[in-house]
Parts: C-alpha cells; sequence; structure tokens
C-alpha cells in the first residue's frame, strides 16, 4: 500500500530531488580556446546589387491607383518568385505585377496604339 502514491506526493518527491541536485555546484566545464578572427571587409556592391535595389525603390515609389480587380493565372515559379520577393522584400506582388507591366508598356509605347488600330480595324 506504500507504493501507491498521489500525483501531489510524486511531485513533492521530484520537486525535493530536484532542489538537492541544484544545491550542488555545477560541474567545471572545459572552456574551448578562441581562435582569432580575421576583420571582414565590407563587400563591394556589385552592378546587380545595385540595379535591384534603384528597382525595389522604383517600385516603393510607384502609386498603385488601381481600383480594378483582376484573376490573373500564374505558373508556380512565378507564383514562387513573387512570394520570395514579398518575403524578401515586403513588396506586394499586385504592386509588383502592375509596376512591371507598366515598365513593359513603357518600353513598348507602340502596343496599346497597334491593340486601339486593331480594335478599330476589326469592326464591322
Amino acid at each position: 500500500m506504500n507504493e501507491i502514491k498521489s500525483l501531489a506526493d510524486q511531485l513533492r518527491e521530484k520537486l525535493r530531488t530536484d532542489e538537492t541536485e541544484s544545491d550542488r555546484p555545477p560541474a567545471k566545464e572545459k572552456a574551448e580556446p578562441v581562435l582569432p578572427t580575421k576583420p571582414r571587409k565590407s563587400p563591394k556592391r556589385s552592378v546587380n546589387d545595385r540595379k535591384a535595389a534603384e528597382f525595389f525603390q522604383a517600385i516603393d515609389a510607384f502609386k498603385l491607383e488601381g481600383t480594378e480587380k483582376s484573376l490573373i493565372r500564374v505558373d508556380s515559379r512565378t507564383m514562387n518568385l513573387l512570394k520570395r520577393i514579398k518575403l524578401a522584400k515586403g513588396v506586394d506582388m499586385n504592386r509588383f505585377i502592375v509596376y512591371a507591366l507598366h515598365r513593359y508598356i513603357g518600353q513598348h509605347p507602340w502596343l496599346p496604339k497597334h491593340i486601339q488600330e486593331t480594335l478599330k480595324n476589326s469592326e464591322p
């Protein structure tokens, strides 16, 4: 009958044994030798780093004034890239896509005119 203990008795006994173990001085640990380290040189920013910084600054400065919503389909690779950009730089996926589309149309100004002319010529 002495073997049956309540949960409270078990906890008390455990606390007593923990207290006696904690009263003992801690064993001395071996100190690892500290190796001398070379001071790090700050790396020079490469051309790609500067281009990326300028690109993301331009996205931050871009004002997204759209009120229309559109569902787009992207492949898994593109979606993973957009998610990583969101995590790395805090750039919203929609802002990135709209900015990239504006840049593309800005680099190809003939495209909106061509589409307008095509629509005019296709009407009966």
